[in-house]
């Protein structure tokens, strides 16, 4: 990438002046002095974008120069033929079928940071000189960097996003992976102060995505294929970001159908290390959605079912997904239970469920004790005392977590809502049987209350992480945009988050902190309440599972 200098966050008019901007907010000094109206400052997003395309102009003409001078050396190749030329000269940028101009060798190694970085380096620097950026050519570079999770470790990958730079480069340009990309990093651009006008084009290349979807369906090969699942899992992660009227039945409808494709292409899939990583991120968000409405597991067809060949998976973060497959339907039968009033002849159904939730909360405990050390927070501060504010205090009393990355610190906070989501079935279910009056529920009652709350000590305790940039070392390490790091970490909270300050044993006080680093998230990145409490309820960005 050319680089173009130190970005001026000066305000606009202080630019104009050829003057030194102090860059006090929400108006500057120098405008305040001579009485001027401050228009503002840029934003984020566009200095990450400044003027690199003009530098990367300026560059190709040399390079244009250049070659003419050596055109006679080049005659006759097929990229200086004049049928090229043409060929080249016809090609739009409104057109959908050519949004991606540039040609992406074949990829067949799994995903890694050397691969999206190459990645990042075709999308910038192969762009023809000639043509006017597309808002996608802005976003998706921006999308990839920044919000694309690439776990250094094998052990913590288990997500979607994961496997979409290698699906990504193999696909057409036309193709619905294409168009469902750009859909996606435009929506989710679109959501940065100033860049509003990437919504409508989200909304336009998501409606084209749908329509080119419907016609690989029809074919065979195109429906069993990796890259229309990884299609149908981002419209799921569209539907979460955009949040529309329609979204709560739209992201179901896009998991089911990822699903019920997952399962037409049978066990044929875990023959091919791609397919079966697809495999598994289906499994961990049908477990979402499953919960989410209430829903048993539909069955795999297999021998083990949705367990497939992963009985001794030694991936940790696959390994919880395992232990918490059957959490969806320990909720249904709890649900079901807990709706009615005592009956003798349900305490049997009552005492089932409480060992089978018992048993998961064992393995759940077992799980984090085999964690690598890597794995645990450090504990880098202690704040004894209680905010005058708790709405709006960035730190909650007690210790203070780091983490290696934000994958590790919310595959570890997955664990702990899942223990949280396990005590609160116990506390029911005690709570139905001491109706009885046969069941002394005391001791196992208040261990539940303990456990619980050190669950949500522990998500408190992370909080500041999630939040600050110059506390994570692997996103200055990897180069990413702050406020897109802090962005991304603030939306592994909101699930932990909302999970936590729903617990009714947890303190007032908490549960208000709790809601005031909600609402502190929506402010920060613009994201509306609707938008906060669907990625609450779909945690789809971390693809974890996620209970009520």
């Amino acid at each position: 990438m050319v680089y173009t200098g130190k970005p001026s966050r000066g305000c606009q008019m202080c630019k104009s002046r050829r003057i030194k901007c102090d860059e006090k907010r929400p108006t500057c000094g120098q405008c305040q002095k001579s009485s001027r109206a401050c228009p503002g400052y840029p934003d984020e997003f566009d200095l990450v974008f400044r003027d690199e395309n003009k530098a990367m102009e300026r560059k190709a003409k040399k390079a244009s120069a250049s070659s003419s001078k050596s055109g006679s050396s080049l005659e006759g190749s097929p990229e200086s033929s004049p049928h090229s030329a043409e060929k080249s000269r016809s090609r739009s940028p409104s057109d959908p079928s050519q949004d991606q101009l540039i040609a992406l060798p074949p990829h067949t190694a799994p995903p890694n940071y050397a691969t999206l970085q190459s990645f990042m380096w075709n999308l910038h620097n192969a762009v023809p000189q000639n043509l006017t950026m597309a808002p996608e050519f802005e976003a998706v570079p921006f999308f990839f960097k920044n919000f694309v999770s690439l776990p250094q470790r094998t052990e913590s990958m288990r997500g979607f996003l994961e496997l979409l730079a290698p699906l990504h480069r193999l696909a057409r340009p036309s193709s619905a992976l294409h168009l469902a990309t750009n859909a996606v990093a435009m929506a989710t651009c679109g959501n940065y102060p100033g860049r509003q006008d990437l919504l409508q084009g989200a909304v336009t290349t998501y409606g084209k995505a749908l329509r080119k979807i419907n016609e690989d369906l029809k074919d065979p090969v195109m429906s069993k294929a990796d890259e229309t699942v990884l299609s149908i899992l981002l419209f799921s992660l569209y539907e979460s970001i955009m949040s529309t009227g329609d979204t709560i039945n739209a992201w179901g409808n896009h998991v089911d159908g990822a699903v019920a494709l997952t399962k037409m292409r049978g066990t044929d899939q875990f023959k091919d290390p791609m397919s079966h990583a697809m495999f598994r991120a289906v499994r961990t968000i049908m477990i979402t959605s499953c919960v989410q409405r209430s829903k048993p597991v539909d069955a795999f067809p297999g021998v083990n079912g949705w367990v497939a060949n992963d009985i001794n998976e030694e991936n940790a973060a696959n390994r919880l997904t395992l232990i918490c497959i059957d959490l969806p339907n320990i909720r249904v039968r709890a649900n079901t239970l807990t709706s009615l009033t005592y009956d003798a002849a349900q305490e049997s159904e009552a005492r089932a469920i409480l060992e089978f939730a018992k048993l998961v909360d064992t393995n759940l405990h077992e799980w984090y004790h085999t964690l690598p050390p890597e794995w645990r927070p450090r504990t880098v501060a202690m704040v004894y005392e209680q905010p005058a504010d708790v709405t709006t205090a960035e730190q909650w009393p007690g210790e203070q977590h780091v983490y290696h990355d934000v994958s590790l610190a919310s595959i570890v906070n997955d664990y702990r809502v899942s223990r949280i989501f396990c005590q609160r079935v116990i506390m029911a279910c005690l709570t139905w049987l001491s109706y009885g009056g046969n069941y002394d529920s005391t001791s196992a009652y208040d261990r539940s209350i303990y456990v619980l709350r050190q669950m949500v000590d522990e998500i408190s305790a992370c909080v500041p992480f999630h939040m600050n940039y110059d506390l994570q070392p692997v996103a200055k390490e990897l180069g990413l945009e702050r406020n897109a790091a802090e962005a991304f970490g603030g939306y592994a909270l909101v699930w932990p988050l909302y999970v936590s300050a729903n617990a009714e044993i947890v303190p007032q006080l908490q549960r208000d902190w709790l809601s005031g680093r909600l609402y502190s998230i929506g402010i920060r990145f613009g994201l509306s309440s609707a938008q906060i409490l669907a990625l609450a309820r779909r945690h789809v960005l971390n693809c974890g599972p996620m209970f009520p």
